[in-house]
């Protein structure tokens, strides 16, 4: 078989991979949270062009940045006792990593065949099939070979529990290859395009996903079907084990595991002959890193999921070899599954992820609220006039209010509350998840801030919320210090990738009974709840006009304070009881101007 490509197009970054493939070291070993790229180069021939090899030849490990920068490269045995090769095939090897991270795994033959005849079609007597790996400083071994399996076909994936090594292929099912004795594990799928070490367990891809016996198993073992599920040539689970990513011709699908079964959920458009896949958890929004081994180009794509189908970047490609598998970088002293600490108050089940990397998992929420005290109808925006005061506390202040936070991130830094603009800071908010069968169980409470027009972010001013809580189904609920909580009345299913919840729209049903106000169709929580009971009272016991009068000084109601309190039901940094912008009508206006002894109620169970 033969290509004609030209050198001037080799690659992405030319000059620094043409550096590489004359053999010249770019650093010392694998530097940690990259890509691994396994490649089969073409073999150059006279007039620029290559040809593609069939009967076997060496692979090279290659590291890219994830940005598509070449780095370290790893250059695999293609003679002697302990050589392992590939050809060019539409599939190739999957590259994987052991559960610790230390190690590439990946497969290949323990010899060549005649030239013009594919080393796929030979025998495994005559050339076994075997499985290399490569630690982070580029030393290769090959732990083990088969000259009985996959005999006559493709060696396509390989896996390990740190101690034991599975292969799949064309033929024979999924099969044991030591240290024990070699078995088939199981044959009734004998074609195997992935093979993972995923949660303790052994899975398998192809037309279907099935979960191989349990643990590690080393003789024969039944299959347990991920229902719904598919995976053509590309499989990443997440950590929790109920989200996947698959590729498939030309697309890239999202799975999630929803009542037992698995749903494609949405789907990416991809290059043709994306093969293998690798995905960054530990990112605020999963980043989804592929290989395309094309017809007359090899690509390293890059897809951020948003939340939504989203195009993909090319970060680097080449016409002068072939990719087939993509992981992360092999690391020292990275076990992978262990406990860590991110150093990140809103993530939870921090441990050491598949890039080596300290990583929790956490709900992504972007959500929108307007509190009617600032509101000014005019700009539609609330006004931000807290943020300038001396005594805008830089920590959550509802402890204070015996609204415990429960988790998440609690202080912020003075740069926070410099920004101006829609994007500035109004005050601190409280964001609950509450229990989807029990709306009275909060499970979560985390302090948020939110920005002049209404949204929701975190404590750095800018970001989407994170919540430290695990994939599910909850209620959400806002609330303030003095304004009157909503929560929504249906439950919305969260995961790491971001919902939006708008209590603003009259579309978003709320818990309860009016509860938000509404001003010309925009809605808004209820000003006015000073005494802190979950109500709004004009007159009467525990009323919310007498605190304002007592912190003022009960002889002088024409007194005013300048600083942040709760008393300033208006928000515009002034407690006063009489005058203009008073902070006192409100409260009448909202239990009712012509009936003072009425009482508006919280709407939260």
């Amino acid at each position: 078989m033969h290509r004609s490509f030209f050198f001037p197009s080799l690659v992405v970054f030319a000059s620094a991979l043409a550096s590489i493939l004359s053999g010249r070291v770019v650093c010392a070993q694998f530097t940690a949270g990259r890509l691994a790229v396994l490649e089969v180069p073409y073999t150059p021939v006279g007039g620029g062009g290559f040809t593609v090899p069939t009967n076997g030849t060496g692979m090279v490990i290659r590291e890219f940045t994830t940005a598509g920068v070449p780095g370290f490269s790893v250059t695999i045995p293609n003679s002697g006792a302990n050589m392992l090769v590939q050809h060019y095939n539409a599939q190739g090897s999957a590259l994987n990593r052991t559960p610790t991270g230390d190690r590439l795994v990946f497969t290949g033959y323990a010899g060549t065949s005649a030239p013009g005849t594919s080393v796929s079609q030979s025998t495994s007597a005559a050339v076994p099939r075997g499985i290399g790996t490569v630690d982070a400083t580029g030393n290769f071994s090959r732990p083990s070979t088969t000259s009985t399996f996959f005999s006559g076909s493709l060696v396509l994936n390989a896996t390990t529990d740190g101690v034991n090594y599975w292969a799949g292929g064309g033929n024979s099912g999924v099969c044991y290859l030591g240290p024990g004795a070699p078995v088939v594990i199981n044959a009734t799928s004998s074609a195997t395009t992935e093979l993972h070490y995923v949660g303790g367990n052994l899975v398998q891809g192809g037309l279907t996903v099935n979960r191989v016996g349990s643990g590690s198993p080393v003789a024969p073992a039944g299959l347990t079907l991920l229902s719904g599920l598919s995976s053509g040539y590309g499989l990443q689970f997440n950590p929790a084990g109920d989200v996947c990513y698959t590729a498939t011709t030309a697309q890239l699908k999202k799975w999630v595991l929803s009542g037992g079964t698995w749903t494609n959920v949405y789907t990416f458009s991809a290059p043709t002959f994306l093969q293998r896949l690798v995905v960054d958890w530990s990112a605020p929004q999963p980043i989804i890193y592929g290989v395309v081994n094309g017809l007359s180009v090899s690509e390293i794509r890059k897809w951020v999921d948003t939340g939504s189908p989203t195009t993909s970047t090319l970060l680097a490609s080449t016409n002068a070899a072939a990719w087939y598998g993509i992981t992360f970088t092999p690391g020292t002293g990275c076990v992978e599954g262990s406990p860590c600490n991110d150093g990140n108050a809103n993530t939870i089940n921090d441990i050491i992820r598949g890039d080596c990397q300290c990583a929790g998992t956490a709900l992504s929420l972007s959500a929108k609220v307007f509190l009617e005290g600032p509101y000014n109808t005019g700009t539609g925006l609330m006004n931000d006039g807290l943020r300038t005061l001396a005594d805008f506390p830089l920590t959550e202040p509802y402890t204070a209010l015996g609204m415990n936070p429960t988790g998440g991130a609690a202080t912020i830094t003075p740069s926070v509350l410099a920004t101006s603009g829609n994007n500035a800071i109004v005050d601190w908010v409280l964001v609950e998840l509450r229990d989807a069968a029990i709306p009275t169980t909060v499970l979560l409470r985390t302090p948020a801030l939110v920005q002049r027009d209404g949204d929701i972010v975190a404590l750095n001013g800018t970001s989407t919320l994170q919540l430290p809580a695990v994939n599910g189904s909850y209620r959400v609920a806002v609330r303030h210090r003095n304004h009157l909580g909503a929560m929504t009345n249906a439950a919305l299913v969260l995961s790491n990738s971001t919902i939006a919840v708008d209590f603003t729209s009259a579309t978003t049903v709320t818990w309860g009974s009016n509860a938000r106000k509404d001003i010309a169709g925009v809605q808004l929580l209820w000003c006015g709840e000073v005494f802190r009971n979950a109500r709004l009272t004009y007159v009467g016991d525990n009323n919310d006009r007498d605190p304002i009068l007592a912190i003022l000084g009960s002889v002088n109601p024409n007194a005013t304070i300048i600083g942040y309190r709760v008393h300033d039901v208006n928000m515009d940094g002034i407690t006063s009881y009489t005058g203009l912008n008073n902070d006192r009508d409100p409260i009448l206006v909202n239990v009712g101007s012509t009936t003072p002894n009425s009482v508006r109620t919280e709407q939260l169970p």
